[in-house]
C-alpha cells in the first residue's frame, strides 16, 4: 500500500507539472502577440529634399502660366542729319544751254538772261528749276523733284513779288530743304526773272 501510494503522488505530481507547464507555455504565447510591435524607423535620405523640391518647382513652373521675355527695345529711327551738298565745283561751271552757275561758299547762282530762259511765269520756271537743279545737287535731289507733283512748285507764291524774298521750299528729308530764291530785273513788259540762287536750310 505505501508503494502503491508513493507511486500514485509521484504520477500526480508529473501530472501537475506537465500542465503548470502548458498553462505558462500558452501564457507566454499570448503575452507575445499581445505586445505591440515597436514602429520601424525610416531613415529619410536629406539629400532628396531638395531633389523633390527642384521637381517640384519644374512642374508647377512647366504646368503653369508662361512668363513672355520683354521684347528688346527697338531704336528709335534717325533722320538723315547729313546736309545735301552741292556737287558743283567752286567758282563758275557752264551747264547746259549756255546757263551758268557761280558756287560760293554757303550759295550757287543760277544765270539764265537769254531770250528763251528768262520768265515771269510760274510754270516755266518750275521747270526750268527741275532741269538744272539736279546739275547742282546730284542725283538724289532728281529723285526728290520726281516724286513732287508737277505744277506743285509754282502754286508756293507769286514768281514775282513774293518767292524772291521767300523762296520756293523743296524738302529733302525730315531735317533738310532746298530754298530756290528767284532774281528778276526790269523788262520792257515787267520784271523778269534771269537768275535764282540756292542754298540748303535746316526745316
Amino acid at each position: 500500500m505505501l508503494r502503491g501510494a508513493a507511486g500514485a503522488i509521484v504520477v500526480a505530481t508529473g501530472l501537475a507539472a506537465t500542465a503548470l507547464g502548458a498553462t505558462a507555455i500558452r501564457t507566454a504565447k499570448r503575452g507575445d502577440s499581445a505586445q505591440p510591435k515597436p514602429p520601424v524607423k525610416v531613415a529619410v535620405d536629406s539629400a532628396r529634399a531638395p531633389i523633390d523640391s527642384a521637381a517640384r518647382t519644374a512642374t508647377s513652373g512647366a504646368t503653369g502660366s508662361v512668363v513672355a521675355a520683354p521684347a528688346a527695345a527697338t531704336p528709335p529711327a534717325v533722320a538723315n542729319t547729313s546736309a545735301p551738298a552741292p556737287t558743283i565745283p567752286m567758282g563758275n561751271s557752264s551747264l547746259d544751254g549756255g546757263i551758268s552757275a557761280e558756287r560760293t561758299d554757303t550759295t550757287v547762282t543760277i544765270s539764265f538772261d537769254m531770250p528763251m530762259t528768262r520768265t515771269r511765269r510760274a510754270e516755266k520756271f518750275e521747270q526750268l528749276v527741275r532741269a538744272t537743279l539736279p546739275n547742282i545737287y546730284g542725283r538724289k535731289i532728281d529723285s526728290v523733284l520726281t516724286s513732287i507733283p508737277a505744277g506743285s512748285l509754282a502754286k508756293q507764291g507769286d514768281l514775282l513779288t513774293e518767292l524772291p524774298s521767300r523762296g520756293l521750299r523743296i524738302p529733302v528729308d525730315n531735317a533738310w530743304e532746298i530754298r530756290v530764291f528767284p532774281e528778276t530785273r526790269k523788262g520792257v513788259e515787267g520784271p523778269l526773272v534771269v537768275r535764282y540762287h540756292v542754298s540748303t536750310v535746316a526745316r
